[in-house]
């Protein structure tokens, strides 16, 4: 019996791979979250202070979503 190559599939895996595949976690610690905004609010004396903080935690936020979108894109 003969097997054509172009129908066989590859079953090796990279543990490697794998592993850094599992280190991109997707979820976030909600405890971090809460005690960002927590401290934030205590922190600020003016509103203006308070959008600015606000806006800073946003912009880390949709920072990091970004980093773990590009490492997914390129690296696996």
């Amino acid at each position: 019996m003969k097997v054509k190559k172009g129908n066989m599939k590859k079953t090796k895996k990279d543990p490697v791979k794998d592993f850094q595949k599992q280190a991109v976690d997707q979820r976030v610690c909600l405890f971090y979250v809460a005690d960002r905004v927590k401290g934030i609010l205590e922190d600020s004396k003016t509103d203006a202070q308070l959008r600015r903080e606000l806006e800073e935690f946003n912009d880390e936020c949709i920072h990091n979503i970004g980093v773990n979108a590009l490492i997914e894109k390129y690296e696996y």
